[in-house]
């Protein structure tokens, strides 16, 4: 019998080439090495693959042949003994190395922007992509208030996205035409953080010259004050009326102006328990938050990140003007299975510092990864006790972390094969996808 290396490219994620294109079919086509010679085969596909623009059914491959399949071009570069790249085409010539994309998989690097159904709803240009049931809940309660000039208040752990989710807000108000005026007020100073808000009048003080504050600086717009509850508590106050009476006094002055803005507002912390605290004026807060929208973390919506990777991938490397051809399967699903506790800040550097490690041509894989995923944790390690901790270990949940991830480390290292993961812990493949379903492991 003749001896072939064979994989199989199409939609679905498990295939060896993963296509996410428009216009692909779940097995478009495959890739097999036939003695000395790799063909291309078409496997039935609704749309059918051209090479160099001419429609095949099966035909031998050649160095710099360009693949159509549905909406997707790929340039495959041959050696005698391996595929080296398989790649959308892009600006950049690659330095190609040796990839094993037959044992590794491969998901392409693209912007993949969901088509959402609100009308009303305009996002900034880096908006990041996502599309889960909880992101989707709060794009619809901006998408409901965008006409509004009620006060919003944002809360969630710090890096969901809150000044992102504020400048969708803007952007899809009849304020968009105006300033979108965003200030973190953990970053002021206390001393200066009224001349900040208010302003200063001319010749208040030797060498001070007039200057015009940020809420003055936001009229027929909106302003984002970020950690408000970072203020003084006297500062606070003022800020309460100036919402108030839509008037502002600069320091020094005594001729109140008149503004006009919307006001939205964000904390990391549940409002009560600032209150609670005395961190923030419960006045105020009444002021702030006619309408409140709770920004969940992205270990609550980890399908997003199916999405989030690809995308913010690829613009990272475009950026660093590094071509990469591609992100490898097991990689995906280490990075998918991270918790995060930084959200999208921390994916964002810990893709960052890959793409800046990595070679242009390259599959980003798992020697990439920064060490603090790689922590003993991720990997399942019998070290999981940790001597300093207060409270007592939850039993059940212990081990059912641990379970989880030697799960995600042997679907890393078996590249998402249910039967082989099976195999390698030993336990039936019923067995390992009841598991699997009941820890809300994704393949």
């Amino acid at each position: 019998m003749e001896t072939a290396t064979e994989m199989i490219a199409g939609s679905l994620p498990e295939n060896e080439i993963y296509l996410p294109f428009k216009g692909i079919s779940r097995k478009h086509f495959s890739v097999i090495k036939k003695k000395n010679e790799w063909w291309i085969k078409d496997l039935g596909s609704t749309n059918g693959i051209l090479i160099n623009g001419k429609k095949v059914t099966e035909a031998p491959l050649h160095r710099g042949d360009q693949i159509q399949a549905g909406t997707a071009m790929i340039r495959i570069d041959l050696t005698d003994d391996e595929i080296q790249t398989i790649q959308p085409p892009g600006n950049a010539e690659p330095k190609n190395e040796a990839l094993e994309t037959d044992k590794v998989g491969m998901v392409p690097l693209q912007s993949q922007v969901p088509v959402y159904s609100f009308s009303k709803l305009r996002f900034p240009e880096d908006f990041i992509p996502c599309n889960s049931p909880a992101i989707m809940e709060v794009l619809q309660k901006i998408n409901s208030i965008s006409d509004s000039d009620a006060s919003v208040l944002l809360f969630g752990e710090t890096g969901t996205g809150k000044e992102m989710m504020a400048r969708t807000l803007h952007l899809s108000s009849k304020r968009s035409t105006g300033p979108f005026i965003a200030i973190n007020c953990a970053a002021i100073p206390a001393d200066l953080a009224e001349t900040e808000l208010f302003g200063i009048g001319d010749k208040v003080a030797t060498n001070v010259s007039q200057r015009k504050g940020k809420i003055v600086a936001a009229d027929k717009g909106t302003l984002f004050l970020d950690e408000l509850s970072a203020f003084p508590y006297d500062l606070q106050a003022k800020v309460l009326r100036a919402l108030q009476e839509k008037l502002v006094t600069p320091i020094g002055e005594s001729r109140a102006i008149p503004v006009d803005f919307r006001l939205v507002s964000a904390t990391n912390q549940q409002p009560q328990e600032l209150i609670q605290g005395q961190k923030l004026r419960e006045d105020l807060y009444h002021r702030i938050a006619t309408i409140e929208i709770d920004l969940p973390p992205l270990r609550k919506r980890k399908e997003d990140l199916e999405i989030l990777i690809p995308a913010l991938l690829y613009q990272i490397s475009k950026d660093e003007n590094k071509h990469l051809a591609g992100i490898s399967k097991r990689l995906m699903a280490i990075l998918i299975n991270y918790d995060y506790p930084g959200n999208i800040r921390e994916l964002t550097n810990i893709l960052r510092s890959m793409v800046a490690l990595a070679h242009p041509g390259e599959i980003l894989d798992i020697h990439l990864i920064p060490e603090k995923v790689l922590d003993v944790r991720t990997f399942g390690g019998p070290q999981f006790l940790d001597e300093k901790k207060s409270k007592p270990y939850d039993l059940r949940e212990t081990v059912q972390n641990v379970t989880k991830d030697l799960i995600v480390q042997a679907l890393a290292q078996n590249n998402g094969n249910i039967k082989k993961t099976a195999d390698y812990l030993k336990v039936t493949t019923f067995g390992l996808r009841k598991t699997m379903k009941r820890l809300g492991i994704r393949k």
